[in-house]
Formats: structure tokens, sequence, C-alpha cells
């Protein structure tokens, strides 16, 4: 009897110890229901960071479950904010006597925000806030190969915004900004 009560109480101790409750302090819960996504207007010019940012945001809804097809009610509302650009190297073009500079490669950062609406009329909820990604982009060696590596790192860019955008509306946690 006694080996019997010590392995009930040892298997007792086992599913109470890996059932703490542990809740993350920061992020929610997740949403009840599943979501359309839809984008607001945009003022930023980058049709494909558009649409890799809502790419992204439907990866995420879809890994987790809480992705319906469609436009209805409710929905995830993603505006893309910005993208912009700074330089990451330069270098003195060789066998220039001014010594111009060259660029040598690039950081493209894309920023978002999303949110919930549960109809027309509701007041949006679970804002993201602003969330930023930033992708390195290398100069090439003609134009035609900037513009592709350009757009390349824009659209990986947006695509991490997108999966982080994702990410917070499902109540996980996730960093808003990425340096550039």
């Amino acid at each position: 009897m006694t080996i019997c009560a010590s392995r009930g109480v040892l298997i007792a101790a086992s599913v109470l110890l890996t059932q703490c409750g542990y809740a993350p302090a920061y992020g929610g819960e997740r949403p009840q229901q599943q979501l359309t996504v839809t984008a607001a207007p945009s003022l930023a010019p980058e049709s494909g960071a558009l649409a890799s940012v809502l790419r992204g945001v439907r990866q995420e809804l879809s890994r987790a479950g809480a992705l319906r097809a469609g436009s209805s009610y409710p929905r995830a509302v993603v505006e893309l904010l910005r993208v912009d650009e700074r330089a990451a190297g330069m270098a003195v073009q060789p066998g220039q006597p001014s010594g111009a500079p060259l660029a040598r490669g690039s950081l493209v950062g894309v920023t978002a925000r999303a949110w919930v609406v549960e109809s027309p009329s509701a007041k949006p909820y679970r804002d993201t806030g602003d969330v930023r990604r930033v992708a390195t982009v290398m100069s090439g060696a003609s134009l035609s190969s900037d513009v592709a590596n350009h757009d390349g790192a824009v659209e990986l860019a947006a695509a991490g915004v997108g999966k982080a955008l994702g990410r917070r509306l499902l109540g996980e946690v996730e960093p808003s900004l990425e340096p550039l």
C-alpha cells in the first residue's frame, strides 16, 4: 500500500507542478473569434510592401487558427505607415580623383500598425501600435541589380512587420521596434 500511495503522491505532484498557471505579463488573451484581414488606406507608395505586410499577418493568424477568408467582420485592419532607408556603408570610388562616395549598402525599414474592428460602427481595439522591422540591402554592380535588391529587402522587412503584427493581434509578446 505504501508503494501505491507514494506513486499517487508523485503523480499528483508532477501534475500540479507542470500546470503552474504561468501566463506572460505582457501580451494578452488570444481573440476568441476568427478574423479576416484588410488594408487601411496607406500613404506609402510601396504597394509591394503593403502586400507583404498583409501576407505576414495572414500567415501568423493562419498558424494560430484565427484566420477567416473574406472581408467580413470581425476584421484585422492593417495600415502601412512608412518605408524608409538610410545608408549602411560607403566607399570611395576607385579611379575618381574627386573621391566621390559610392554606396555599399543600405538599411530599409518598414513601419505598420494593425487593430481589430468587430463591426462597421464599432470602435477599434487590440491596437498593436507602430511596429517596425529592418532589412539590409547590398548595393549591386548595376542600377537594375540595386533596384531588385532594394525591392527584395523592402518585401523581407514588410513580411517581418506583418508577422510581428499578427503575433501582437494574437496577444503574443513581440517587440515593436528594431533599430535602423
